[in-house]
């Protein structure tokens, strides 16, 4: 809410016909800002804060996302390639899973309904240092996760069950994606 007010002046040229003229500058322009008391300033801020504190303002996830600590879950419902589910984890505003620790990991394998599918999450194999890494650059670190399977280049991290997978990142997988907790009303992000 803006309640300051702006007042431009301009002085206008004395002999007629001058605004038609180049003048050698311009005219002089005076600003006047009215600005609010300062009581009425304290009353703005006193309603702002009763705003925020009344209304239910809660970190909600879209829509058919799962909520847990301060990240969003989508497990998706169709298989592809990891690279096209990282496009559509990017497409809804999230990445591919990035998992934070063991407890996290956990809560994921008991919502995951399908024990059987395996899901695509946020861990590449890379060369030319051959170590996995997350899609945000950091290193794998094995303590939190052990992968097993056939390590090479051109795999991608897969969860199942209770394990975590090495498969081809060209496989057919389903996948999951993250994003943070925000204050935006919940959409029908699916």
């Amino acid at each position: 809410m803006d309640t300051a007010r702006v007042y431009f002046g301009l002085k206008p040229p004395r002999t007629p016909g001058a605004w038609h003229e180049s003048p050698p500058s311009l005219p002089p322009v005076r600003v006047l800002i009215q600005k609010p008391s300062i009581e009425k300033c304290c009353v703005l801020i006193q309603e702002n804060l009763n705003k925020t504190t009344d209304c239910s303002a809660k970190l909600e996830c879209p829509q058919h996302w799962l909520s847990h600590r301060d990240k969003c879950f989508h497990i998706s419902q169709v298989s592809n390639t990891w690279e096209e589910g990282q496009a559509d984890c990017g497409r809804k505003g999230a990445t591919l899973l990035l998992i934070q620790d063991q407890e996290e990991l956990r809560f994921l394998l008991d919502s995951i309904k399908e024990k059987y599918n395996s899901f695509w999450i946020g861990l590449r194999y890379t060369l030319p240092d051959m170590n996995w890494k997350w899609i945000n650059g950091t290193t794998f670190n094995s303590d939190v996760l052990k992968i097993i399977g056939v390590t090479e280049n051109g795999s991608c991290a897969t969860i199942s069950g209770d394990k975590v997978t090495s498969e081809s990142c060209s496989t057919d997988n389903r996948w999951i994606c993250q994003k943070e907790l925000n204050h935006e009303t919940p959409s029908n992000d699916s």
